[in-house]
């Protein structure tokens, strides 16, 4: 996914935002889907659930974006476990690597009871092994 900084993105200082860079990989994982001819909204269709809730997320930025930077960023799932998604966002910069993110997804479900909480589901096999390949 390879785009502009635009002036939206940016703080006073010129450099983008840190919650920007957040709202950017939230982004990813959904276009990651759409990519992989599995959008979301047709998991949730197919298999019941509300979506990819996160649970953990970290970043590690190792230079800034500033505006007009022209930047890539790579999104994939690194691992599955029984009831989560572990993902990596890779932003880049003329090559360089600026940040480097990881985020911990669950499938997530309306609990029965009708209390409108959530909760951990384990995903299905079909789904692990579409992506595995």
């Amino acid at each position: 996914n390879f785009f502009s900084v635009g002036w939206g993105d940016c703080s006073l200082s010129g450099a983008v935002f840190y919650p920007n860079y957040f709202r950017w990989f939230d982004a990813a994982m959904w276009q990651f889907f759409d990519k992989a001819s599995w959008p979301l909204k047709e998991l949730e269709t197919k298999f019941g659930i509300v979506g990819l809730p996160l649970i953990t997320t970290s970043a590690e930025f190792k230079a800034s974006c500033r505006l007009h930077d022209q930047v890539t960023l790579t999104t994939q799932i690194t691992s599955f476990s029984t009831k989560t998604v572990h993902m990596s966002h890779l932003l880049t910069k003329n090559e360089e690597l600026v940040v480097e993110a990881k985020d911990v997804r669950f499938w997530g479900v309306r609990d029965i009871e009708g209390n409108n909480k959530l909760k951990a589901k384990p995903i299905p096999q079909e789904v692990i092994d579409y992506f595995s390949n």
